[in-house]
């Protein structure tokens, strides 16, 4: 036998081989499917089956999912608007679809956002999936869901109109930041500010603006992210007496640390309201700039215990070598002179340790402790008799951290 006619034949073999190989296969697949039909189709009796029939179906219908043939996707299909399922199979019905482009499969998912009498997990579901197929002309179907009382089905419309992008979808995301639930507008912002990003700043003002605490921590982030720009908004948003987010504003300040804001918290040290001076000493704490060194010395003579307080922590974290003196002198502040005692500790000083050693003696409880707490972060040979002395003191925590420091 000549070569041509030797490749002919291992052609054919070839062929051949392939050719039962999928025949084969197909027949597996077939096998696997009919095997999974009948799992979710079995009924079952007693306590618990209704979770186990639901269990069961739902990775029945993962499984056909993921063999990805025209077999499982016409099945798919029939699943979806099959109301003997349960709620959350025909859900696992639609979700696949998220992940798997059937242009056969957009009616039916419209159908089931449509309807309803289905309930929350299918409608929801069929949402998810017509937004990652990013189906444009579902867009007035999501747009009318939106009026939905059950939150799960809103859920899942947001999510399909940030999905799609275009323009009418924009315009139902604006509808949903006027929604009853907080959680809904929170699932709205971040898709606005990714579509329409040259309006982020009226929108991050909006989201600090909200009722609702999760909205306003994702502006947070968001605010964050922008940087500097958004230094100017909120200033503003902190000196607004009547805001309701202003100790958000003087968080984020702080989280930027643009130098800009850093008037605007200092002043906000002194604010009426307890969260806001909280906030702006956190956020000067994380600024750590030299600017406001000067200014905290001053606030260690507040009128406010509060804002001395607050002031002696704020050196303390920026380890400030020049507030040495301000801060020996507020040891004798009778309120105040503990936390003072605190950040001459944790500033680590040699020359602190003299006045620490005085104010074991003080008549106040916290500021011995403070006192011997500071101590065990300054080594001193002069402080070990005062150190063994504060063993005697009435109270235990005075003596657990002196003993600590002679350890």
């Amino acid at each position: 036998m000549n070569r041509p006619k030797i490749l002919f034949c291992l052609f054919l073999a070839a062929a051949w081989s392939v050719l039962v190989f999928a025949q084969e296969n197909k027949e597996g697949e077939d096998k696997r499917i009919d095997e999974l039909l009948q799992t979710i189709r079995k009924v079952e009796r007693g306590e618990g089956a209704a979770r186990r029939i639901e269990v069961n179906q739902r990775s029945a219908i993962k499984a056909i999912g993921a063999l990805r043939t025209e077999r499982a996707s016409k099945l798919l299909i029939e699943f979806l608007e099959d109301k003997t399922l349960s709620d959350w199979a025909r859900h696992e019905a639609a979700i696949v679809f998220r992940t798997w482009k059937v242009e056969a499969a957009v009616a039916p998912l419209i159908r089931v956002l449509n309807d309803k009498e289905s309930n929350a997990p299918p409608r929801s579901g069929a949402a998810y999936a017509l937004g990652d197929l990013r189906v444009e002309k579902a867009v007035p179907f999501l747009i009318k869901a939106l009026a939905e009382s059950d939150m799960q089905v809103r859920m899942g419309v947001v999510h399909a109109l940030g999905k799609i992008g275009t323009e009418a979808a924009v315009q139902g995301l604006y509808l949903a930041l006027r929604d009853s639930q907080g959680y809904i507008r929170r699932l709205a912002f971040p898709h606005l500010v990714r579509l329409r990003p040259e309006r982020k700043m009226e929108l991050l003002v909006m989201a600090l603006k909200d009722d609702d605490w999760g909205a306003r921590e994702d502006a947070v982030k968001s605010a964050v992210e922008i940087g500097n720009s958004a230094t100017g908004i909120l200033i503003e948003l902190l000196a607004d007496k009547r805001g309701p987010v202003r100790w958000q504003a003087a968080r984020l300040l702080g989280k930027i640390g643009s130098e800009t804001g850093l008037e605007a918290i200092l002043q906000a040290l002194q604010d009426e309201d307890w969260m806001v001076r909280n906030e702006a000493a956190v956020a000067l704490a994380k600024m750590k700039s030299a600017r406001a060194v000067g200014p905290l010395h001053k606030l260690l003579q507040n009128k406010s215990a509060f804002v001395r307080e607050e002031a002696a922590w704020i050196l303390s974290e920026m380890k400030a070598g020049t507030a040495l003196n301000p801060l020996v002198r507020a040891l004798d502040d009778p309120e105040s002179g503990w936390m003072a005692a605190l950040a001459l500790g944790k500033i680590g000083s040699q020359k602190a340790a003299e006045p620490l050693i005085n104010l074991l003696q003080s008549r106040y409880v916290k500021a011995r402790r403070a006192a011997a707490w500071a101590l065990d972060k300054i080594p001193s040979e002069k402080a070990m008799a005062h150190l063994r002395n504060a063993l005697k003191d009435q109270d235990e925590e005075v003596r657990f951290w002196a003993s600590q420091a002679l350890r």
